[in-house]
């Protein structure tokens, strides 16, 4: 006790020390701060004169140089401006994918007795060998390049020119198409988004130099060397760049977000508005749904979107938009090319404010991200998403139907006739060429003559639902359309009409409504798929344009019939099969069909397997070519590889169709045997494919 209190004193002069040396080298410009650490030798070095176990005498403290600098008062340094961050950060996203597709007979066996008077107006006929040729007076004679006449010429059977020459009727071809989706983040909350195709969908082999370019070292194809860029108008009708979309996206952060361009209009499942892009339904065979697709929709617009809620696992999207769907035919369209932006005019306008369809929509969306959605399903929580939405358009004024398009029968002397007018457009070139017809008439004058009252309204409301669970997965979508346009009476005859004088005093309906059912569940660690497929829409009596759903309506029909439009028709990228409503019926229109599905993913699901086995029927037997309910039946059979870490895909597909009464045509218009029955119809696809 007697040491431990004669050692407290020093205790407490040493503690003192060295909490003023501590402050002094915390003192910014003191001296003490440029000393050597404790314990430093001369240089800063450990070792310095004080040796290990050896006690120094406490001297008395040196005084503290003054530092004025140090005493100064703290200056306070002026608060940064604030501003939003710039990144000027590009991204870019995309695919790259080629397509090798054989049909064969897609015809059906069915092909008028006069090949001119084709009414199909879709992918209903024979090859070009294979087709009769024509001798100039009407009458049709044995096409010279027919696979019959070659067997002939080598002296082959007839009974082996019947087995070979049945293989022939078919089409082989091969396309490709780069598109590139860039963004370009200006700062944290606004950016510009693209698409861009980089020969879209071009048929491989279809532009070498020998093809419109009066190459004299490939008179022939047979000498061609290269393939040459697509040029519209030289050697094909789109150039080699087409650009999609591009529009700007500004976020504000109190939850406002605006996007203002041309952009990709999809709503749910792509029922009504797709925009060809496909999306993940948590799948492993996504990615191929999402690279083979031919179509896609854009709109002209400013949408603004609001976010309601801060949680976004919870947060409801409400979202108003105006839409440009068209503008009627502008100053250069009417006036010719010198109308164009930065020729006569600084920029181009729409000639006619009340021809214009403008269309406004609103929705309310609840919608988790795939990210999100797989992170709910892994904690075992069922999730509902949902969605409304209505699309309102209007339409005051328009050409007659059937008057001729923008610009056609300008060249003087050369004005196209009523007859060549099929009564919903007419076969001349859509842009004008800035002369006069005949009569004087500019396009201008011509498209001012043809103006009738339209006066059109149409509403498309739809519903989405989507229930994940686990491995299940049910979703829906429904939608219609409803309202009303005037029109000319399309039963009377096209040639007999004055299109100047025309008038729109019929007043048709339209009342149309469909949906979508897709049920999907897994199992075996979601290796192995059941799904089943169901879908409606409705139709009418009146038969479409050439058996083809796509076609609105047949004008000479419409009119004469109920005098409104019941048809609806599914977006033709939602894609259900290979052949049926894909590519022979085009989309699906006056049809229920019902689909089941099986597919297995093995190789840690780098592989997979699907068999879809689909049967479809008619709405209304009389709008069927062959007045019949039963459409057909649809096997369709895949092997794909999709690699899980690696962004590419390779796919081989099947499929047979066998149609039944309602694909069938009066024996008396064709010239084959069945006496008009449609036959089975094959197709063989690979795919090959790089999404980044």
């Amino acid at each position: 006790m007697n040491v431990s209190r004669q050692l407290r004193p020093r205790s407490l002069a040493l503690y003192g020390a060295t909490s003023l040396c501590m402050l002094l080298l915390a003192t910014p410009g003191s001296a003490a701060a440029a000393q050597p650490p404790i314990g430093a030798g001369p240089t800063g070095g450990p070792g310095g004169p004080t040796q290990a176990g050896k006690d120094e005498k406490d001297g008395p403290a040196e005084a503290a140089p003054k530092d004025d600098a140090a005493l100064a008062p703290v200056q306070e340094i002026p608060a940064r401006p604030a501003r939003i961050r710039r990144l000027q950060f590009f991204e870019a996203h995309g695919y790259i994918r080629m397509r090798a597709d054989y049909f064969h007979r897609l015809d059906m066996g069915l092909y008028p007795n006069n090949p001119a008077a084709n009414d199909l107006n879709n992918k209903f006929f024979p090859p070009p060998a294979e087709t009769a040729e024509s001798d100039g007076s009407g009458s049709l004679t044995g096409n010279q390049a027919s696979c019959l006449t070659q067997l002939n010429a080598i002296g082959v059977s007839a009974q082996n020119i019947q087995k070979r020459c049945a293989r022939r009727n078919g089409f082989g071809s091969a396309n490709m198409r780069l598109r590139i989706r860039p963004t370009l983040h200006v700062t944290d909350t606004v950016k510009v988004h693209a698409t861009i195709d980089a020969l879209d969908n071009l048929v491989l082999g279809s532009t070498p130099d020998s093809v419109a370019w009066s190459n004299p070292w490939a008179p022939i194809d047979l000498y061609t060397r290269t393939q040459t860029p697509p040029s519209a108008g030289i050697n094909s009708f789109s150039d080699s760049l087409m650009v999609k979309e591009a529009y700007g996206h500004i976020r504000f952060g109190w939850g406002l977000d605006v996007k203002f361009g041309r952009m990709f209009n999809h709503w749910g499942m792509g029922l009504l508005y797709n925009d060809g892009n496909g999306y993940d339904r948590l799948e492993a065979g996504d990615i191929v749904r999402q690279l083979d697709q031919d179509f896609g929709d854009s709109i002209d617009t400013v949408k603004l979107s609001y976010e309601v809620g801060r949680d976004p696992r919870t947060s409801h999207v409400l979202s108003v938009s105006y839409d440009w769907a068209a503008s009627g035919p502008t100053t250069a369209q009417l006036l010719g090319p010198s109308w164009s932006s930065g020729g006569v005019v600084g920029q181009d306008f729409s000639a006619e404010k009340f021809d214009n369809v403008y269309q406004f929509s609103v929705s309310a969306l609840r919608r988790d991200n795939p990210n999100m959605l797989r992170r709910k399903l892994s904690l075992d929580i069922p999730v509902v998403n949902y969605g409304v939405a209505t699309w309102l358009r209007f339409q005051t004024l328009d050409a007659a139907m059937g008057a001729p398009g923008v610009g056609d029968g300008l060249a003087p002397g050369q004005p196209v006739p009523p007859e060549y007018y099929d009564g919903l457009g007419s076969l001349g070139d859509p842009i004008s060429n800035g002369l006069v017809d005949e009569d004087g008439n500019t396009g201008l004058a011509r498209y001012a003559n043809s103006l009738v009252h339209r006066r059109a309204f149409v509403a498309s409301p739809d519903l989405w639902l989507r229930v994940n669970w686990r491995t299940m997965r049910i979703e829906l979508e429904a939608a219609g359309n409803f309202g009303y346009f005037h029109g000319r009476d399309l039963s009377e005859d096209p040639a007999s009409i004055n299109y100047d004088l025309a008038v729109a005093s019929e007043r048709n309906t339209i009342a149309n409504g469909g949906y979508a059912l897709e049920f999907k569940y897994g199992l075996f660690d979601d290796k192995f798929h059941l799904g089943l497929d169901q879908g409606f829409a409705s139709g009418d009596s009146s038969a479409s344009a050439g058996g083809n759903p796509q076609v609105p309506f047949v004008q000479e029909q419409f009119a004469l019939g109920s005098g409104s439009n019941n048809t609806f028709r599914f977006n033709p990228a939602y894609v259900q099969d290979l052949l049926m409503f894909r590519e022979l019926l085009g989309t699906a229109a006056n049809a229920a069909y019902f689909k089941a599905w099986l597919a297995y993913y093995f190789f840690q699901k780098n592989f997979s397997a699907r068999a879809d086995l689909q049967y479809a029927l008619a709405h209304q037997r009389a709008a069927t070519p062959g007045n019949k309910l039963n459409y057909g039946f649809e096997i369709d059979a895949a092997l794909r590889y999709h690699d899980t870490r690696e962004p590419i895909f390779v796919q081989f597909q099947y499929g047979v169709l066998f149609p039944f009464g309602a694909f069938n045509r009066p024996p008396s218009q064709y010239d084959v045997a069945g006496d008009g029955d449609a036959r089975a119809v094959q197709t063989v696809q690979a795919q090959i494919g790089i999404k980044f």
